[in-house]
């Protein structure tokens, strides 16, 4: 959070205190019930609970969840994929990246969508950017125009992009508004997950930091998991080698990749050809949602494609058939931002744990 420095130095050290204890907890479980590695998971569960109660209840006591006084907008970035039903019903704020041609700048999602940056593939794979800061510096100055009091901007990983960095640089400059920047350390819709939870909470009228607590300990959780239909957007965008590219390509290997604590991109497994890359996808998301719902937690699914809706709808019905106690299955397409980094064909499936 940015202001009131001095009580977001007490949220910050009671939840890293009540976490350490949390470790301490899942170690006494573990070596006290041997196998049953279920007592750990659950300590480990209760005490995350309990950290982001310690942020919501030092915040309280301090008299700053006011929520009757607060009016509290929403702001992303156009590379969380935040559903456009979303975006509406609460009115979201978005800023937009830029995708950059050599003959020209264009908006992500506002002035370029998807199907032109497919058809131009063949001659040009361009660049992206950020948001202008200029861009962000007016949508702060309409937030508070509109009479909102604090701001909860949910962005995509600081390991991927320097958006986070330049909203939160932006935000602390606003006297006029108190802001909280959540660096979600994810991409596309697993990052955007956690700005539907955002826009949830704050529509039921829950006080500014406790959404800041439930979501950010949500963000931590959550994951998501992508294939891609080819190795060479990842090669010509820097994001593999090209000993890589040419060994996989050549023996049909397809990484199936996520972004690890640090929020950049790692690859978790890698399978032979399509069909396998798919559903060891699949079966990654859905391991993670399953020991979620053993320590009792509430999931929801978020599927996204590049130009594969058709493969794409067989995994939301099949996450839907499987997990019917699941809140919600999201289906949307990933912005022009992202398809430029991984081409057509891209599948990705994020699991948000509450």
């Amino acid at each position: 959070m940015i202001g009131n420095n001095g009580i977001n130095g007490a949220i910050k050290q009671g939840i890293e205190k009540v976490r350490g204890l949390g470790d301490v907890v899942a170690a006494d479980a573990a070596a006290v019930f041997g196998e049953a590695a279920e007592a750990a998971a659950i300590a480990v569960a209760t005490a995350s609970d309990a950290a982001e109660t310690v942020a919501a209840t030092v915040a309280a006591a301090a008299g700053e969840d006011d929520a009757e006084n607060q009016r509290i907008a929403v702001l992303v970035d156009s590379a969380t994929d935040v559903p456009p039903e979303v975006v509406e019903k609460y009115g979201v704020f978005i800023a937009p990246l830029h995708v950059n041609y050599s003959d020209g700048d264009f908006l992500d999602r506002v002035t370029i969508q998807p199907e032109e940056v497919y058809r131009r593939f063949e001659t040009e794979i361009p660049k992206t950017s950020t948001p202008a800061p200029a861009d962000i510096m007016a949508l702060f100055d309409r937030i508070a125009a509109e009479g909102y009091t604090h701001v909860i901007a949910v962005t995509i990983s600081s390991g991927l992009s320097g958006t986070y960095d330049l909203v939160r640089s932006i935000a602390s400059g606003r006297a006029d508004l108190q802001c909280a920047v959540i660096d979600t350390k994810s991409i596309g819709i697993a990052a955007g997950l956690t700005a539907v939870l955002v826009c949830e909470l704050v529509g039921s009228g829950m006080p500014f930091s406790q959404v800041i607590a439930r979501a950010e300990g949500t963000a931590e959780r959550s994951e998501g998991f992508f294939c891609v239909n080819t190795l060479e957007y990842l090669y010509k965008g820097g994001r593999i080698g090209a000993a890589t590219y040419a060994i996989g390509s050549k023996l049909d290997i397809r990484p199936t990749i996520k972004c690890n604590e640090e929020g950049k991109y790692v690859v978790c497994a890698k399978s032979h050809g399509r069909k396998g890359s798919l559903k060891k996808t699949v079966s990654l998301a859905k391991k993670v949602a399953a020991a979620a719902l053993e320590e009792g937690r509430s999931v929801r699914f978020a599927v996204a494609h590049g130009d594969a809706e058709a493969e794409a709808r067989v995994i939301a019905d099949d996450l839907k058939a499987e997990f019917p106690q699941a809140i919600d299955v999201i289906f949307c397409q990933i912005s022009p931002a992202l398809v430029v980094h991984t081409g057509p064909g891209l599948v990705g499936v994020g699991v948000s744990v509450l």
